[in-house]
């Protein structure tokens, strides 16, 4: 009766066993951004290595020997309240390479600081090639110079990484919520990339909300989303974009854009289904470095400066408002709603604005220049308010078709929903 009974629960464990060890492999609707397909076979194994606290993520961000196989994912909303993530001889230029799967989850209330002249990549990953983040937000996170206002001007920052340098990387389905950047960079400073580098990388961007994003440079090439595309053969596309927040830069040729400050002779910027609501001066910060300063020349509502004489920057279905402020005290030229100087031709289809203020050479708010300014610009639709609902309605038709996290407000204004 004893062996009997024994056997009984032996094939009972078995049999748990085969079940668990077939739970493992039920498969998942995943979409696998290395490959852009669905997968239906994703196992748990396949997720990579769990993150789950502040000193789990420092020591896998920081580390120094990432390799392209890595891959790991946030098993949980990671606090950093309280957390002292350091910069230092070691990790302050370290190469991000692998997959960073944020699952959803959040990374909240870090705040990194530089110190050091000679630290010259400033960002979550220092520098990346070949990496790829996604499925992730970034809330109350905080870029900052510390104690004291950093002199040298070779330091990229951006919330993702200071600098991509080489092959394909991926930056997708990013939430960003009261975060910002400040920066005395004339290497750029970038909502999510400083400065793109060498002719070969590729940097893809895509479906990103942005909602008080502040990126403060005290230098110059600054954007919302890439500070430089600093090399010719460097290729950056973006898509599906809605960020609302204050981009700029104080120098006397600020190159300041909502999507990239300044891209090269020879780089190249795709663009499409992109909002962007920029103020381009600062009216927030406190920090008497940044107090009320305001954006110079070379200011776009997408883009700063395009150096390149060749056809490399296509602007599609996007749409721009906010402020294009030059510093009252210096008023200068080349400024626009889509591109604050070029040296070649664009390409722009259903490029539009509405409700820009400027201001006059005496410092007051208007809505139309009163003098040439020398940019480029998208459409107008209305010169003082926002466009209507049947207007918008008529400009989402692509925006839908392509991507459905598209919405429209009570006003009939898309946004994108994360």
């Amino acid at each position: 009766m004893f062996k009997r009974q024994l056997v009984m629960k032996i094939t009972m464990l078995v049999v748990l066993l085969i079940c668990f060890s077939s739970a493992l492999m039920i498969g998942y609707a995943y979409w696998d951004i290395r490959t852009n397909t669905q997968t239906n076979t994703l196992s748990i194994g396949d997720w990579g290595i769990a993150i789950t606290s502040p000193q789990e993520f420092y020591d896998f961000a920081t580390k120094t020997d990432s390799v392209a196989t890595d891959r790991y994912y946030l098993f949980n909303d990671i606090d950093f309240t309280g957390f002292n993530w350091t910069y230092n001889s070691t990790n302050n230029a370290v190469t991000f390479r692998g997959t960073l799967d944020g699952n959803g989850k959040t990374l909240r209330n870090l705040t990194l600081y530089n110190n050091v002249n000679s630290y010259l990549y400033f960002g979550i990953f220092p520098r990346m090639q070949g990496g790829a983040v996604y499925n992730l937000t970034l809330e109350n996170v905080d870029l900052s110079l510390g104690s004291t206002a950093l002199g040298g001007t070779s330091l990229q920052s951006g919330l993702i990484t200071g600098n991509a340098y080489g092959l394909t990387n991926t930056i997708s389905n990013i939430t960003i919520i009261n975060a910002g950047i400040r920066a005395t960079s004339s290497n750029g400073a970038g909502g999510l990339v400083g400065s793109i580098t060498t002719s070969s990388t590729i940097v893809n961007i895509d479906n990103i909300k942005a909602t008080n994003l502040k990126v403060f440079n005290k230098s110059s090439y600054t954007g919302g989303l890439v500070g430089i595309i600093d090399t010719s053969g460097a290729q950056v596309n973006i898509s599906d974009i809605d960020i609302q927040g204050e981009v700029y830069s104080y120098s006397t040729s600020s190159y300041t854009g909502g999507l990239v400050g300044r891209i090269a002779s020879g780089g190249k910027l795709s663009a499409s289904r992109a909002i962007v609501e920029m103020t381009s001066q600062n009216t927030l910060e406190t920090n008497g470095t940044y107090y009320l300063k305001y954006s110079n020349r070379y200011l776009g509502g997408f883009i700063g400066q395009n150096q390149s004489t060749s056809a490399n920057v296509m602007l599609n279905n996007v749409f721009f408002t906010g402020s294009l402020f030059p510093n009252a005290n210096n008023y200068r030229d080349y400024v626009g709603t889509a591109i604050g100087a070029s040296g070649g031709s664009i390409s722009m289809t259903n490029a539009y604005y509405s409700m820009v203020a400027f201001r006059s050479s005496s410092g007051t708010v208007i809505y139309t220049p009163d003098r040439t300014l020398r940019g480029i610009n998208a459409e107008l639709v209305n010169a003082s308010t926002l466009p209507d609902a049947p207007w918008w309605n008529t400009f989402s038709t692509e925006f839908y078709s392509a991507n459905n996290l598209w919405n429209q407000d009570i006003t009939g204004r898309l946004y994108l929903s994360r």
